[in-house]
């Protein structure tokens, strides 16, 4: 395997330090004209070819982006970080990819760790708790006009916005939920969430109780259970539902496919019939809905899309072709399987 090409190399070869070299890179003007011409010949006798670092300093234009969602294996991110990921190459953008936080500290070092690498840009997913959030000094430096880098939300929406943002219709996916359950006569429903405190999941929660509540379903704080989002979060959300006393519900909306999943597991292990005596809605539209022994219904989410619209949103923010923070909130659709079915009389 030929070895990669160093500034140390280039330097030994003109009898330079390797510093000069790195300043030359830079367009420093404590370098002559005559040394850098010499410089940029012998790399490219060398096949010396810059790192995307590098290259950012020397042209004042960097072609770095990065991205910092919560988790990147997740299978909801991991469609979002490909799409970013198919333009960016197509385009001759090198993407960093770190994972974040939920807490706001560790998540604010992540972006200086990238601002650090000279990003020209970011797309984030940050630990917000409102969507009119009471903004760190850290994140208020972001909002001038003439802040180091631009920044992209996904999956965050805030009213108004003050950062650029590409996210689902969430308010809406909760009510074709909700319209799908009244039809098929529930009104029992029970509501599988994560911990509140994350803005997705905060707005999610409100709009299932305004739909529910205009629809005349049960308002009942028994039937609201919050967990980890993982598939034992779900198992053990459907553990304790089924525990509590009283009238069981007739249908219960997962947060997530992957709470789902892990809810569908414990309803079979614990013999309960699905959608025959309990229905099970989830969200996202990942792969994992549709390979379940039931098959999920859930609301799919353009998470492709969001990755495409946040990755061009960004360049466009960077080439400076916008005077104020850009919103999209793209539409999602409910896609009908074999979880949901008609109430059962005694449960509704």
């Amino acid at each position: 395997m030929k070895k990669k090409v160093t500034i140390r190399d280039v330097a030994a070869k003109l009898g330079l330090s390797a510093m000069t070299v790195s300043l030359a890179l830079r367009d420093n003007p404590r370098i002559p004209a005559e040394t850098k011409r010499r410089i940029r010949a012998t790399m490219d006798k060398l096949g010396y070819t810059p790192s995307p670092v590098a290259r950012a300093l020397a042209t004042g234009r960097s072609n770095l982006l990065g991205v910092i969602v919560p988790n990147s294996s997740d299978h909801y991110y991991a469609e979002v970080i490909r799409a970013i990921e198919d333009h960016a190459s197509a385009a001759n953008f090198h993407v960093l990819l770190a994972n974040g936080s939920y807490e706001m500290e560790r998540y604010t070092d992540r972006v200086r760790d990238m601002m650090s690498l000279h990003v020209g840009g970011i797309i984030a997913a940050p630990p917000f708790t409102s969507d009119k959030p009471k903004l760190p000094p850290f994140w208020q430096n972001l909002l001038r006009k003439d802040a180091e880098f631009d920044v992209v939300l996904v999956n965050r929406e805030l009213r108004p916005p003050i950062f650029h943002q590409v996210a689902p219709d969430y308010a809406d996916g909760v009510r074709l939920v909700v319209e799908a359950l009244a039809e098929r006569g529930h009104r029992r429903v029970a509501y599988v969430s994560g911990r509140p405190a994350m803005l997705p999941i905060r707005q999610r929660l409100t709009a299932f109780k305004r739909f529910t509540r205009q629809r005349g379903f049960v308002q009942d704080d028994a039937l609201i259970e919050h967990c980890n989002l993982t598939f034992a979060g779900g198992y053990e959300a459907g553990r304790r539902l089924w525990a509590a006393n009283g009238v069981k519900p007739s249908a219960v909306v997962a947060f997530s496919d992957v709470v789902g999943v892990g809810l569908l597991r414990f309803l079979d292990e614990a013999g309960v019939r699905v959608p025959d005596e309990v229905s099970v809605v989830s969200f996202d539209g990942t792969a994992v809905s549709e390979f379940t022994h039931t098959s999920l219904t859930t609301v799919v989410t353009p998470m492709y899309e969001i990755g495409r619209q946040a990755y061009q949103m960004l360049i466009g923010a960077m080439n400076g072709e916008f005077s104020e923070a850009q919103s999209l909130i793209l539409p999602v659709e409910l896609k009908l399987r074999e979880s949901l079915g008609e109430a059962r009389k005694k449960s509704a």
